[in-house]
């Protein structure tokens, strides 16, 4: 199947966070499909290397460095979709990252962050693609990429899980109050996933100045107890794909719960 056969010929997305991880493999699987993406990351090099990616498998799509915790970038974001492929279909609030510790332990930062990144960051680009998508018969996809942490609560997590949870009541209400426009607002709750956040953390990565990661020997704990099926993230942008699909119409205000089984 060529690009322009795909599923989702003739969409716009946009994915947040789509330098690394889920979001590349969701950015990728949708311009494979068909769509025109605007690519999302913090820094030039992680979006042209998605942007490189996409362009040499016969698709299309544009870098957008910015930060979503900024009202501005994040409505760069969207102005930039419209500006570039003539509008803007689906929106994949994919940026997000954990910032671990325990609740005496956890300083300002390390909660602003967190939450700034995870929380705000999709209402301010939920609220900046609002112009573009408020309109009748629309019929666009808005996808929030959430985590178990927004099922349960984890010790060491308050600020990520505070956050995810937050992402559920922001999804369900917008899926409410975009019902009209025939706009669907899900969630996905995804399990383990192999990327460089729950790699680990003596690889290095940092995201904002914070390394990122889980230390070695508490990763292969947690994993070894983890009963559900890990996923690649190729395989967890599958699910993404499902929501975007037309024949998802009916679908809203839900929380897809990703993990594998391992919460059911």
């Amino acid at each position: 199947m060529t690009a322009a056969q795909g599923r989702l010929t003739g969409k716009v997305a946009v994915v947040t966070g789509s330098g690394q991880g889920i979001g590349r493999a969701i950015a990728e699987l949708f311009a494979r499909e068909g769509a025109a993406v605007v690519v999302n990351a913090l820094h030039a090099q992680t979006a042209g290397s998605t942007v490189a990616a996409i362009s040499a498998g016969g698709g299309r799509a544009v870098a957008c460095v910015g930060d979503v915790r900024n009202p501005v970038d994040a409505q760069r974001l969207a102005d930039t979709a419209v500006a570039q492929f003539g509008g803007l279909d689906i929106l994949v609030n994919n940026a997000g990252f954990p910032l671990d510790a325990m609740v005496h332990k956890m300083t300002d930062q390390q909660w602003d962050d967190c939450v700034d990144v995870t929380l705000k960051g999709a209402f301010n680009c939920i609220r900046a693609a609002a112009p573009h998508m408020r309109r009748e018969g629309h019929n666009g996809r808005i996808i929030n990429i959430s985590a178990a942490a927004g099922l349960i609560g984890s010790p060491g997590m308050v600020n990520y899980c505070a956050a995810k949870h937050g992402l559920h009541g922001l999804t369900r209400t917008i899926a409410l109050e975009w019902l009209r426009y025939g706009v669907t607002c899900n969630a996905i709750a995804y399990g383990w996933v192999d990327t460089r956040l729950t790699g680990e953390r003596e690889a290095g990565g940092e995201i904002l100045g914070h390394a990122v990661g889980i230390p070695k020997s508490v990763r292969d704990r947690l994993r070894a107890q983890y009963q559900g099926n890990p996923q690649t993230a190729g395989q967890a942008a599958n699910t993404a794909l499902l929501l975007a699909l037309p024949e998802a119409q009916h679908v809203t205000a839900t929380i897809v719960n990703a993990t594998s089984g391992w919460l059911t």
